[in-house]
């Protein structure tokens, strides 16, 4: 399916700069004054108004959670959204080089053009004879000023996104100097030089869409009052929140957040999945202390919470939230057979899901849950949790799987091998081997083999089932890893296939 959308845009993208391309390839007054260069210019000019519509529109988190929720989820790639933008926006950006490039030679034609060609051309416009004041003249007009603005916006814009990761904050701030591009390009064609503009009609539709959340969640409806703030081993902050009415009936189990805490930064939002279910009158978010901003609202919640007040807290921050926003653990419910893999604090998305299953399973016959961690501290993140989940099970839908991964497996090691079967011979017995303490669920050590583990998966289900939903939440490396064996057991298995899905935002 992604070969076949790839191969959608190519088309679209020919047929657009073709088009316009061969309109005044024949426009004998332009090739007159203007020759090829025009016809680069208009054609890349008009393959950048697909971009840019296309461009923004994949970024309207919320008019595209509600596609998710129509028959459109089976066919079009929404889980491929961040990369179907970096991949717009870098098409974009080739489009616009090679445009201004064309245009500077435009103005270099136009400067040594006989008067009565450019007469012939702008019949209307008193344009000045001398090469120099010709340029002045173009580099006045409102194309002019709006676009040197948008290469300018351009330059810095994605002189950042080559070092996104790196230099998150900087990117996130100067990324939106495209919304400038975007507005100056409403404006850029409004001065008719040639024809009538037409990039605002492309532009105008997912602006007002991608403007409208943004609005709305800097005024005071997105507040939301604090129900519990819990700090967990690891520096993990367990977050409840009151359910906003507008949630009623909208959000689904696998979705995301935003989270904004005014008292730390006023203009940073940060996308968190939730942990508590549909049928839960609040949400609710766990996170851990990894980076600058997340370590600031752990101090400050950390500074509020206190084990002594009914609700844990005393003078609760002032918090702003966003959402519900699809994702890919949404479409769990799709398939009769689930495995669901998290990694350490990735395992949040996973909760919601376990949770909506106990209370609805739809059609889901068999789940399989892996959670991995680096220390055994982590474990305690979900215990209570857990535990739960193991009591509600009572038609057995569940087989949950944890895995320490900081305990290496090594075959020529006996104690290594001793410990190995023997926690993988005492799955849901009370004490835990390596914990030393009651949990229903053995730990396991080592890192899975996720080839061996799928391949059980299609020993238990492929009599009765022909396919498989996988949805992962952790690094790129386990998703990698996860993804190779699922194309490999599919391969092996014709009459079995295993669909993969990673968690992004």
């Amino acid at each position: 399916m992604t070969i076949v959308w790839i191969i959608i845009y190519i088309g679209a993208n020919v047929g657009m700069f073709a088009y316009k391309a061969y309109v005044y390839a024949n426009h004998d007054e332009a090739q007159a004054v203007f020759g090829t260069c025009i016809t680069v210019a208009r054609g890349c000019a008009s393959a950048l108004n697909l971009n840019a519509f296309l461009v923004l529109l994949v970024m309207c988190k919320h008019f595209m959670t509600l596609l998710r929720k129509t028959p459109l989820r089976f066919c079009v790639l929404f889980d491929g959204i961040q990369e179907a933008h970096i991949l717009i926006g870098v098409v974009f950006g080739l489009f616009a080089l090679s445009h201004t490039c064309a245009h500077v030679c435009d103005f270099y034609r136009l400067g040594i053009a006989n008067d009565e060609d450019v007469n012939a051309l702008f019949p209307t416009r008193n344009i000045p004879q001398s090469p120099s004041a010709r340029w002045g003249y173009m580099l006045s007009t409102r194309a002019g000023i709006t676009g040197i603005i948008m290469v300018v916006c351009l330059v810095v814009a994605y002189s950042f996104a080559v070092n996104r990761t790196k230099h998150f904050n900087s990117f996130w701030y100067t990324h939106h100097l495209l919304l400038v591009m975007l507005i100056c390009l409403c404006v850029h064609g409004t001065g008719n030089l040639l024809e009538p503009y037409q990039s605002l009609y492309w532009v105008i539709g997912p602006l007002t869409l991608y403007a409208i959340p943004r609005i709305w969640r800097e005024t005071p409806l997105s507040t939301t009052e604090v129900l519990k703030i819990e700090i967990k081993k690891g520096d993990v902050v367990q977050l409840r929140l009151k359910k906003p009415k507008c949630y009623n009936g909208y959000i689904k189990s696998g979705m995301y957040g935003f989270l904004n805490v005014g008292s730390v930064s006023k203009t940073e939002w940060h996308p968190f999945t939730y942990t508590s279910g549909e049928a839960d009158e609040y949400i609710e978010f766990h996170f851990r202390k990894v980076g600058d901003w997340t370590s600031k609202v752990y101090d400050l919640l950390q500074s509020k919470a206190d084990d002594r007040l009914p609700t844990g807290i005393k003078d609760p921050p002032r918090i702003k939230v966003e959402g519900p926003i699809g994702a890919s653990s949404q479409g769990f419910s799709d398939y009769t057979t689930l495995v669901l893999v998290g990694a350490g604090i990735g395992i949040t998305p996973m909760i919601s899901v376990l949770k909506q299953l106990l209370v609805d399973p739809g059609k889901v016959k068999r789940c399989y849950f892996y959670w991995t961690v680096r220390d055994r501290d982590s474990f305690v993140w979900f215990t209570d949790l857990m535990d739960e989940i193991f009591e509600a099970d009572k038609k057995n839908l569940l087989q949950i799987r944890h895995f320490l991964t900081s305990v290496k497996y090594d075959t020529r090691d006996l104690g290594a091998v001793l410990l190995h079967h023997a926690t993988r011979a005492h799955k849901r017995t009370n004490v835990d081997l390596l914990l030393g303490q009651q949990i229903h669920h053995q730990v396991e050590v080592g890192r899975p083999d996720w080839k061996e583990e799928l391949e059980s998966v299609r020993e238990e289900t492929m009599d009765s089932e022909s396919n498989c939903g996988i949805f992962l939440c952790g690094p790129s490396k386990m998703a990698d890893a996860v993804y190779e064996a699922s194309v490999d057991v599919s391969k092996m298995n014709p009459g079995f296939h295993m669909y993969f899905s990673k968690e992004t935002f």
